[in-house]
């Protein structure tokens, strides 16, 4: 049986329950709420993103990210295989894009005159990219030349723009050689930002 962790406020979630509806699958979902602002264990060990939804698939693989997880349920009927690489690859695409959207927030927050910014949302944001970036040294030899690689490498790019005192390569030796390996292409070079 698939397990979908999801919060009943999340939009991401309601989009992917309702699908799951939509497509006949009720049956076979186990929905488990599950409220990212309490840091639900289970949540944080199927997403280092710490996010919902996220969808355990039944060879134990997890899915997050709406859009995955619904383009996921969609191919059901069609000739993608449920286990196919393809999923995971977009699941690892999904982990940079919310490492990306996590940077990009930090750099939001740092803007707010100081007695506004938040603490407890900074603390959020630097976890889970930990998080995040400590899933992507894990599967490091998965990233080839797919959106996946791609959007990890502008994740980590970003990481060196915007938060270079993080040192984000600190205990992540594989993902900081493929990076520094994926940075040398033309296309990254062609596409570097400074300041």
């Amino acid at each position: 049986m698939l397990t979908l962790w999801y919060s009943p406020t999340s939009p991401y979630a309601r989009k992917v329950r309702v699908l799951i509806r939509e497509c006949g699958l009720r049956e076979r979902v186990n929905e488990q709420v599950a409220l990212p602002l309490d840091d639900p264990a289970v949540l944080l060990a199927a997403n280092p993103l710490g996010k919902v939804p996220a969808l355990r698939l039944d060879d134990g693989t997890v899915l997050y990210d709406s859009r995955v997880i619904c383009a996921w349920l969609a191919a059901q009927g069609a000739a993608v295989s449920p286990d196919s690489a393809y999923w995971q690859t977009q699941r690892r695409a999904a982990l940079a894009e919310g490492v990306i959207d996590a940077s990009v927030a930090l750099v939001m927050e740092g803007r707010r005159p100081s007695p506004q910014r938040s603490d407890y949302w900074i603390g959020r944001w630097r976890s889970a990219i930990v998080r995040s970036l400590d899933a992507l040294e894990g599967e490091v030899a998965a990233l080839h030349e797919q959106i996946d690689a791609i959007a990890s490498a502008a994740a980590l790019g970003h990481l060196d723009l915007r938060h270079p005192d993080r040192n984000w390569r600190d205990g992540r030796p594989a993902l900081a050689a493929w990076y520094a390996l994926f940075a040398q292409r033309p296309s990254m070079r062609d596409t570097e930002a400074t300041g």
